[in-house]
């Protein structure tokens, strides 16, 4: 039961013996040279500079988000039936206009409120009240975002 592949033929029938030189014949690659690898050095090198990059990459989204350029926190809120008083402060630079995402969460955590507030620009640090309607009871209020706007 002979399938006529490869191993069934006798080796001088093979492919691999046909004339003409092959990738490992020597005499091709005295004829063509011989593609050589990255030496050692460079891989060396290729690799201290992509970690070098990585590592700048890492420490600038690091820094970033250790110091954000503009800060807010809430204060203090009041919850009046189905909205929340909130005082929050931000923290700019005095030539920004800034626009504020307070949100106003259940016991749950669920958002029930929230409204963009606009911080106008002048000064730093800027002091805001700003009442939130809500769809039930508000629990409390997180400004959940700030970013400047033109």
């Amino acid at each position: 039961m002979s399938d006529n592949s490869i191993h069934d033929q006798p080796e001088s029938a093979r492919p691999t013996d046909a004339p003409g030189l092959s990738y490992s014949d020597p005499a091709f690659a005295e004829r063509y040279g011989v593609k050589r690898g990255m030496s050692r050095t460079r891989k060396i090198t290729l690799a201290l500079v992509g970690l070098a990059v990585l590592c700048g990459v890492v420490g600038y989204i690091a820094w970033n988000e250790a110091n954000p350029q503009i800060q807010a926190e809430v204060i203090s809120y009041n919850v009046n039936g189905t909205s929340i008083n909130v005082t929050f402060q931000v923290n700019k630079s005095a030539d920004q206009r800034v626009e504020c995402t307070i949100e106003a969460e259940d016991v749950k955590g669920s958002v029930i409120g929230s409204a963009n507030v606009v911080v106008p620009s002048g000064r730093a640090q800027e002091d805001m009240v700003y009442t939130v309607n809500t769809t039930g009871t508000p629990n409390t209020a997180v400004v959940s975002s700030c970013t400047a706007v033109s």
